[in-house]
């Protein structure tokens, strides 16, 4: 449904379709109890279990693999809950955007805006198959390792089941119950899709609205480089205005991006250091099946929080050379009223633009190295501890 191919691309047109579906978008809103089924069977199945009756296992590895589940689990839930609670700025951030693409009423403009809308199309899509390539990767060491073990291994010499992930499902003898651990495996099998659904939103709206804010700078920046090229008078004058007139709106959608997304990114990154570190404590001295799901599950969070960062960076960059072009153009040679229009876009320009987590810092490559050292020298602590 959300593969398929579209005769014409629109801005963010994968990740509202998934919205849709659940009933978070559009004008069919009675759907919306399917994104209440998949966030309460996520929590029924996954997180409540593992929060009130442990891993059901012994040994400080089981725990740290628990406790990292439980918080990757959560995160999903959390970020697209906080989401739901910013739809308003969202949806007006949305339409910006469309009102935007539609001032750009040149030929290159409008080609380049269909090139980049195809290309985030493209971009939305290949996530999906992606969390879908994991999800499959995530099943197949428990589906062969077990089956191996079920057909192949007599019932005396055999050891536990490998599970998708370590739980204590509801009292059942999930590791040497056979018909117990195929229904764990169902159950919990369909919680983790529910998960990747809302990674897929996460990743369709979350970083595709990231880039979108970048190429907006980046269009905004070659009008600018362009103004020479524009009939002194009235046309230069009328051209300025449009310039002035995008660039505020820019900074509108930069802003209602902040407002959505803000405390989305705040969770992200308080969770990552948690995550990581837990996560490459137990890599480090668990393999074989066990450990290939754990890693399914580290390269999702890494992938993802590397695509924040290097989203959040092109974003401030490409704000910065538009404030930089804007400076560098010749703007005290226009009326005055024009110049005072361009001086306050000059002063905006001077701030940082970009995306923060709760206002505390911005999400860029910077950020990202603070966040590997800050979780690696955690893990160094945990594994010397423990």
């Amino acid at each position: 449904m959300f593969l398929k191919k579209t005769a014409q691309s629109e801005a963010l047109q994968v990740g509202l379709q998934l919205l849709t579906w659940i009933g978070l978008q559009g004008t069919n809103r009675k759907r919306i109890w399917r994104y209440y089924f998949i966030v309460g069977w996520l929590l029924g199945n996954v997180i409540l279990p593992k929060a009130l009756l442990g891993s059901g296992d012994e040994g400080f590895d089981s725990l740290v693999r628990s406790l990292a589940e439980m918080a990757f689990f959560s995160d999903v839930c959390i970020a697209v809950g906080i989401f739901v609670t910013r739809l308003r700025h969202f949806e007006r951030m949305v339409q910006i955007l469309k009102e935007i693409f539609d001032r750009y009423e040149t030929k290159e403009c409008v080609e380049e805006i269909r090139r980049f809308n195809r290309r985030m199309d493209i971009f939305a899509k290949s996530y999906i198959a992606y969390i879908g390539m994991l999800v499959f990767l995530f099943f197949i060491p428990s589906i062969v390792w077990n089956l191996y073990m079920t057909i192949f291994v007599s019932p005396a010499h055999r050891s536990s089941y490998v599970l998708l992930m370590e739980v204590q499902y509801f009292y059942l003898d999930i590791r040497h119950n056979f018909v117990h651990y195929l229904l764990y495996f169902v159950l919990c099998g369909a919680a983790t899709l529910c998960s990747a659904y809302q990674s897929c939103i996460k990743g369709t709206i979350f970083l595709t609205a990231l880039q979108y804010g970048a190429k907006l700078f980046e269009l905004l920046h070659l009008r600018i480089s362009r103004l020479d090229e524009v009939e002194a008078g009235d046309r230069r004058r009328e051209e300025l205005r449009r310039i002035i007139e995008l660039h505020n709106m820019t900074l509108k959608y930069t802003e209602l991006l902040e407002e959505t997304i803000t405390f989305i990114m705040i969770n992200q990154v308080l969770n990552c250091m948690a995550i990581w570190c837990m996560f490459m404590v137990y890599l480090s001295s668990n393999y074989g099946p066990n450990g290939f799901n754990v890693a399914v599950l580290f390269v999702v969070f890494i992938v993802e929080m590397v695509v924040y960062c290097v989203s959040g960076t092109h974003l401030s960059e490409n704000a910065f050379k538009v404030g930089s072009a804007i400076y560098h153009y010749p703007w005290y040679l226009e009326p005055a009223d024009m110049q005072r229009d361009l001086r306050f876009m000059i002063q905006r320009a001077q701030r940082p633009c970009g995306i923060t987590a709760a206002k505390f810092y911005f999400v860029n490559i910077e950020r990202l190295g603070i966040l590997v050292q800050a979780s690696y020298s955690y893990y160094l602590l945990l594994k010397n501890g423990f």
